[in-house]
């Protein structure tokens, strides 16, 4: 592992609240304070998901918009970085190259987009297609999508100087065509304080890992189990190798939940409330709808059904993939545990501060991960029980040492 760990901040919460038609997430001053504690504790970038519609049970979030939201954030931190969420199925490049390097020039270099295509057919519907496009043709899409972003990116010469005169600096069109887009170029703004922003890629299925191979410097993932995130650290960074050359590797960021108890008694209390909390959380509506199981015929206290499965027709292949994997390691879980437990979606760690941090480092040093990807629910919790002992044991900046993402990612300019 790196000398540092690399965190980031999902500040959509995630599906642990209970169903009480609350929206703290449309509050921008909590937002706010969120993004300020991520950065008093020295994370490298808090991260905005993204949803452009409702599921048809009518439990999915209210969002705000990313490229709306990150600026009014970029004004109130100083460092901290600010990624955000944009599907590459219902936009055009040019208008996202030029929304993130607005954002990246108004934060002085902070900036990063996250890759995403759209499978959701409610989503669908809100742009006028009856079904989302398949899932070769939106990674397509997705593919040339990304390159045209980066040809704009770099649509300016880099030499930007603090005097910043226009007049001086050379652009040229990139006059692209391709399969589905037709970009004359050059953007109109000039090149990143960082070279370009940073890219992150959410996606585990074999289309996804292919798209991260080809342009991210970071993946946001899904690893539950300890062995498979491994292998897919492994396999992703192997592709990039092959895709870019002398790549750096590709960051994986598993997400994680925290549930931190000051003794082992109390941790088993906390765990054993989880469990009894399952069915007013979101989290059992999501796993049964991935794997479309039937509510009436579950038995949350019985075993992993064999319908957990990842076929050809599964929804979010990654949380699938994921919640496949911790079943296969562990097939004495109940239904309940193994939901709670991460079978659902992300991994929830329950824990002492010290066996969290002791779990954390160990999946870095054993190469499962290069950090972690912290859910807005446990910030608090990580940032006074974990990152004091992060850094106690010398595995978390204390200062940050430049002013960009990349900076705090230890990357080259793009």
């Amino acid at each position: 592992m790196s000398r540092y760990l690399h965190f980031t901040v999902n500040l959509i919460p995630g599906p642990l609240q209970a169903s009480d038609g609350s929206h703290p997430f449309i509050d921008i001053d909590d937002f706010v304070r969120s993004a300020q504690l991520a950065e008093q504790v020295r994370l490298d970038s808090v991260f905005f998901a993204d949803s452009q519609g409702i599921g048809p049970d009518g439990r999915s979030f209210a969002y705000l918009d990313p490229l709306v939201t990150l600026p009014a954030l970029a004004r109130e931190t100083e460092r901290i970085g600010l990624v955000a969420t944009v599907s590459t199925t219902y936009t055009t490049p040019y208008a996202l190259a030029r929304a993130i390097l607005s954002l990246d020039h108004i934060s002085h270099g902070r900036a990063g987009w996250n890759i995403i295509t759209t499978m959701e057919p409610t989503v669908a519907r809100n742009f006028g297609l009856t079904q989302p496009p398949p899932r070769a043709e939106r990674y397509r899409r997705a593919q040339e999508f990304a390159e045209v972003v980066e040809k704009l990116w770099v649509s300016w010469d880099d030499d930007v100087t603090a005097t910043w005169d226009l007049r001086k600096l050379r652009r040229a069109p990139i006059d692209h065509h391709g399969e589905f887009f037709s970009v004359a170029g050059p953007l109109q703004l000039p090149r990143s304080r960082q070279g370009k922003p940073v890219i992150f890629q959410a996606g585990g299925s074999d289309d996804g890992i292919d798209t991260a191979a080809r342009f991210a410097d970071a993946v946001f993932s899904v690893g539950v189990d300890e062995d498979a995130s491994r292998t897919y650290r492994e396999r992703l960074n192997k592709e990039a190798r092959s895709r870019r050359g002398d790549s750096a590797g590709v960051l994986v960021l598993p997400g994680i939940f925290l549930t931190v108890g000051s003794t082992d008694a109390e941790v088993q209390r906390l765990l054993h409330e989880a469990e009894q909390a399952l069915e007013e959380s979101e989290t059992v509506h999501r796993f049964l709808s991935r794997f479309d199981l039937d509510p009436e015929a579950v038995n949350l206290d019985g075993p992993v059904p064999p319908e957990v499965a990842v076929t050809d027709s599964t929804r979010s292949i990654g949380f699938a993939q994921g919640g496949v994997d911790l079943a296969r390691r562990h097939p004495d879980l109940t239904l309940r545990r193994f939901i709670v437990l991460g079978g659902g979606g992300h991994r929830r760690i329950f824990g002492t501060p010290e066996s969290i941090t002791d779990e954390l480092i160990g999946w870095a040093e054993r190469g499962a991960a290069d950090g972690f990807t912290v859910f807005v629910e446990s910030l608090p919790q990580f940032a006074e029980h974990i990152v004091p002992r992060l850094w106690e044991r010398g595995v978390h900046r204390r200062e940050y040492t430049g002013t960009t993402l990349r900076d705090h990612f230890g990357q080259t300019d793009g």
